[in-house]
């Protein structure tokens, strides 16, 4: 609500001036004072935004009192009224900051519209000032967000100018100094935690963040973010700079050590932690991140939390023998043996648990591994993966599956039961189709030779194997079929023709017509003239 304070030390000019359409103008209020020591005591009861007063009055004329508001009230706005024009009143109206200068007599439509004009103004302001707070509270609820978000870039090699890089870290209150050393430390949770859900992970996971910041942000500048392979990465710079690079190595050594016991006293669980050298920010970064990823990923989840220094892992080449080991994933898969392919799953991790290489190398060697043999026999069936089993988890797997063995081991099995499930489907198609070409052949082929060994030859089979196959899907020998398939069309053709029996016989392959007739009589309980007779021909 727009406030307006008028003041005059003439009673008829200032009740004039009271009575216009102040509402009309957005005026929410209107105060009045016959004099400026009166606007000032009114100026402190009221937060009056406009003040239109006269240039001439006793004690405290018009140019002071606005004087006297632009010290005390910097936000209010005057307009000044005077019957005089002269250049110095004009002069110090503008030294003392007032919005517009009126020469009497004041027409009310000039006034109003003066006055509307600063209502409105005043009222945008405080629309901006608003939108301008909420923005700056909006930044400061996301600020731990942007932060972690702006080094997840820096990790990802993500290169920002160093003016640009150094605006956004100021912007997020960062206060890293980029001529100090720092250091990284990246946390793997291990123990206890492993054997949690997704759930209460991202809550340890929330509380060890939380657990570092109040131990390190005494000494240390501490920047966070959790990387897209759920490591907890930690940029520390110390806050007293006058340490040697080897006292400073020790000191954040010890921290993390500190860390580590507090987080197992507090959450009852072990981490790993590894610590870089001193790097400065942000040409190492990335390079000394990257160097973090690799050497933890030689060291297995099996194991207690550890304290990983710099350089000090080498490289562990073995390879998980069994995953390798004929008969392979990609035999076993081609041949159809998906039990036997499950049993070899079982036999790779108690594998992996007995010598302890439950990194995550060999995790990710188990995914590919399964997931190559699994495109090998899409591609073998002429298909792509998708086509085959309707999904492609082996292609785009989460890199939070390779952080625990048994997501691993889950995603693998269930790998198994969607390919052994679509090779099911497949061959159950495959084999609808082989039933309806032997079909179509006896159809086509009814009054030459259908015997098993001509159907065989005519779709690529050995009759004995096609003879069981046939059993097993159809539930009846193919012989069977053809007989009934000749009945049938031996009664559709007495009922809709006037074809002779022995003609009848010779179309439906049949040699001998007394033969014919006794088979008809066999399947119809009648002969094929009295099936003739029956319905009428």
């Amino acid at each position: 609500m727009i406030q307006l304070l008028l003041v005059d030390d003439e009673p008829v000019i200032l009740k004039s001036l009271v009575n216009n359409d102040w509402a009309g103008v957005g005026i929410g209020a209107v105060h009045q004072a016959d004099n400026g020591l009166a606007a000032l005591e009114v100026l402190k009861r009221t937060e009056a935004d406009i003040v239109v007063t006269d240039i001439r009055m006793p004690g405290m004329d018009g140019l002071e009192l606005c004087r006297c508001i632009r010290e005390q009230y910097p936000l209010t706005r005057c307009i000044l009224l005077t019957g005089y024009g002269e250049f110095e009143y004009a002069r110090q109206a503008i030294q003392y900051g007032i919005s517009s200068y009126l020469l009497k007599p004041v027409r009310d439509e000039e006034l109003l519209a003066q006055v509307k004009e600063l209502a409105d103004a005043i009222q945008l302001e405080e629309q901006e000032k608003g939108s301008m707070e909420k923005t700056k509270r909006t930044l400061r609820t996301h600020l731990p967000m942007l932060r972690s978000g702006l080094l997840k870039d820096l990790l990802s090699g993500t290169v920002l100018p160093a003016p640009e890089l150094l605006a956004r870290m100021e912007e997020y209150g960062l206060p890293f100094r980029p001529d100090a050393s720092c250091f990284m430390a990246m946390v793997r949770l291990e123990g206890l935690f492993r054997q949690s859900g997704d759930r209460d992970m991202d809550l340890y996971e929330y509380a060890v963040q939380n657990i570092a910041g109040e131990l390190l942000e005494a000494d240390y500048r501490v920047w966070f973010c959790k990387d897209a392979q759920d490591y907890l990465v930690f940029v520390l710079q110390p806050k007293d700079g006058a340490a040697s690079a080897g006292e400073a190595s020790l000191m954040a050594e010890t921290a993390v050590r500190e860390l580590q016991g507090k987080i197992s006293d507090v959450l009852k669980g072990q981490v790993s932690v590894w610590v870089s050298s001193s790097f400065r920010l942000p040409d190492e970064l990335e390079d000394l991140y990257r160097t973090g990823l690799n050497e933890f990923r030689k060291v297995p989840r099996s194991g207690e939390g550890r304290l990983l220094r710099a350089g000090e892992l080498r490289s562990q080449s073995k390879s998980l023998n069994t995953l390798h080991s004929p008969p392979g994933f990609q035999q076993l898969l081609e041949a159809g043996r998906y039990d036997d392919a499950r049993q070899k799953l079982d036999q790779v991790f108690g594998e992996m648990d007995e010598r302890m290489l439950d990194t995550e190398e060999h995790l990710m060697e188990i995914v590919y591994t399964l997931a190559n043999a699994f495109l090998y026999l899409a591609h073998l069936q002429g298909k792509t993966l998708l086509e085959l089993s309707g999904w492609e988890a082996g292609l785009t797997a989460d890199p939070r599956l390779f952080r625990r063995p048994e997501r691993v081991r889950s995603w693998a099995l269930d790998a198994l039961e969607r390919m052994e499930a679509a090779s099911l489907r497949d061959l159950k198609d495959s084999k609808g189709q082989l039933i309806a070409r032997i079909h179509r052949f006896i159809e086509a082929q009814i009054a030459g030779d259908v015997s098993l060994q001509t159907i065989a030859d005519h779709v690529g089979l050995h009759p004995v194997y096609l003879s069981t196959l046939y059993k097993q899907e159809m539930k009846e020998n193919i012989s069977d079929f053809i007989i009934r398939y000749r009945m049938e069309k031996a009664g559709m053709l007495l009922r809709t023709t006037e074809i002779k029996i022995y003609e009848l016989a010779s179309r439906l392959g049949f040699q001998n017509p007394p033969y014919f007739s006794k088979l008809f009589k066999q399947h119809y309980g009648v002969t094929p003239q009295e099936f003739r007779d029956r319905v009428g021909m």
